[in-house]
């Protein structure tokens, strides 16, 4: 029996990054990858960040005495609380649909895997279709730089 096409192995790599501890918030989406995939020789950087849910502070009365207090004080506006939701930000390669893939009501991270998987799997093509257009233009620049040295050789010798 074979095995679906989007199953079938492809050849790609994966390696674990190096994460040391959790950035502080203002950084998550900067931290380095926590895995990467490498399709095609192109590394793709995974960073999985944990949604946050967004709420109403409710000033305590400490905070509003120490307000009072001290003109520098701030109360936070917002209280943030982790939620059971998921995100997903690729780094590297040449983006085709999208960098970002979350948990939503209505269409859970899981039913999108293959979607990213595809990402990975395009952005190894492009960056193989890139080296090999590079490689081509590398050839053809060669090949017109042995042509002109060949007419000025021409052209030394005719002098």
């Amino acid at each position: 029996m074979r095995c679906p096409r989007w199953t079938r192995p492809r050849g790609h790599k994966a390696a674990l990054g190096t994460t040391q501890g959790a950035p502080p918030p203002h950084r998550r989406r900067s931290a380095p990858p926590h895995f990467t995939i490498t399709a095609q020789g192109e590394s793709v950087g995974f960073l999985v960040l944990q949604e946050q849910d967004r709420s109403e502070h409710i000033p305590t009365d400490k905070e509003l005495a120490d307000a009072k207090k001290h003109s520098w004080m701030r109360i936070a506006r917002f209280d943030y609380t982790p939620s059971n939701r998921l995100r997903f930000i690729l780094r590297g390669g040449s983006p085709h649909r999208a960098s970002e893939w979350a948990d939503v009501p209505d269409r859970p991270l899981e039913d999108q895997l293959a979607e990213i998987a595809q990402e990975v799997d395009l952005r190894g093509k492009a960056a193989e279709h890139k080296r090999l257009a590079d490689q081509q233009a590398r050839e053809a620049q060669q090949r017109r730089w042995e042509t002109a040295m060949e007419e000025a050789r021409t052209a030394y010798a005719y002098a």
